[in-house]
């Protein structure tokens, strides 16, 4: 599962939070090949904050379960990959956190 949040500087929108949207199915595809989960594992929001001047306008937070594939190295690789696909389709500065959760106590109810 990856849990992703979009927080959107609000300066930028409603026309890069309306980008991002159009861009969720597409990065929801690129996401669920690149760490092997099925689509409905996915959680995604795009959310509009009150960002500061220096800061990326738009912070990606990624939350996933690990996995023996999941080398720090391969989620670089796949950090970088929508972090570059973001920018490229928003004109705009974006970071990517990626964090995992712990297997044991995570609880999830759908």
């Amino acid at each position: 599962m990856p849990n992703i949040k979009f927080y959107v500087d609000a300066r930028n929108c409603p026309a890069t939070r309306d980008t991002i949207a159009g861009m969720l199915p597409e990065l929801r595809v690129m996401l669920c090949e690149s760490l092997e989960v099925p689509v409905a594992a996915c959680q995604f929001a795009v959310i509009e904050v009150a960002g500061m001047d220096d800061q990326p306008a738009i912070n990606t937070e990624m939350h996933l379960l690990p996995g023996p594939a999941r080398t720090p190295d391969y989620l670089r690789c796949v950090a970088e990959r929508l972090r570059d696909r973001l920018a490229q389709s928003t004109g705009l500065s974006v970071a990517v956190r990626m964090s995992s959760l712990d297997p044991v106590t995570y609880v999830a109810l759908k």
